[in-house]
């Protein structure tokens, strides 16, 4: 069965009914592909960080996290989020799971430095273990993953869950990964380029013409093709028809990067 890597960001889940559309989606697929869900959370994080008074900034699309901030995302992407789109799933008749990068140590992470800056509880992710995904995929159940990680010392990171999505995707060797964003897919020129070539990537970021939360998209996807995975699409959310729509070539409305 082929494999599908979903990475769904906070802004499209915080659209009305979206969970609802997002769950009817993946039963239509469910079955023809084996689905894993990635997703983040953003809008929700910024929401408990604001109602707590506590600030924060973003370097190169990554949220700047101290130790403090680390819980919050914890607690929102882990738990709250993460249980509402199970919930959403359950409802839709698919079984469901919800776990994180901690549980199984399915990410171990480390630090990371942003051009030699240190930003605090931000981790890449050094190793993936497929054992819980294996188990997931061998009992018909559909893995909801929170990017939160831990390292072999027990620190936990917020990671990224582009890149969370990108190199689980690389480790499972899947056929597609989609990233669902709140944009329809990939800008130049105020146009979406339907068709981009992993080469192009880094030309376009520093030319300016992809900026802010999309630059670890893109690069997350550049690594992912590299390492194997067909093919990677960016888009917007159309509706229940949207993945099985991506998920054809010729009916893909965002961009796909191969």
């Amino acid at each position: 069965m082929k494999i599908v890597c979903i990475k769904i960001g906070g802004s499209t889940l915080d659209a009305p009914d979206i969970l609802h559309e997002l769950a009817r989606s993946i039963a239509k697929i469910n079955g023809q592909y084996f689905p894993i869900i990635i997703h983040g959370g953003g809008k929700d994080i910024a929401r408990q960080l604001d109602l707590q008074n506590k600030e924060y900034r973003f370097i190169e699309g990554l949220r700047v996290t101290d130790a403090h901030t680390v819980g919050v995302v914890q607690m929102v992407l882990s738990g709250d989020v993460n249980k509402r789109i199970v919930n959403a799933l359950q409802t839709a008749g698919v079984t469901a799971i919800g776990i994180s990068g901690v549980d199984c140590a399915l990410f171990t992470a480390s630090r990371m430095l942003v051009k030699g800056q240190d930003i605090g509880f931000v981790g890449n992710i050094d190793d993936v273990d497929l054992h819980i995904i294996k188990l997931c995929k061998s009992n018909g159940i559909v893995p909801v993953v929170s990017p939160i990680s831990r390292d072999a010392l027990g620190n936990t990171y917020n990671v990224n869950a582009d890149l969370a999505a990108s190199e689980l995707a690389k480790k499972c060797k899947a056929d597609h990964l989609v990233f669902v964003s709140d944009v329809s897919g990939v800008k130049i020129d105020g146009t979406v380029k339907h068709v981009m070539r992993t080469t192009e990537i880094e030309d376009y970021i520093l030319s300016g013409q992809i900026q802010g939360g999309m630059i670890p998209k893109v690069r997350g996807a550049t690594e992912a093709v590299r390492f194997g995975v067909h093919q990677v699409h960016i888009c917007g959310w159309n509706g229940s028809e949207t993945l099985a729509q991506e998920l054809s070539f010729s009916a893909a409305t965002g961009t796909v990067i191969c």
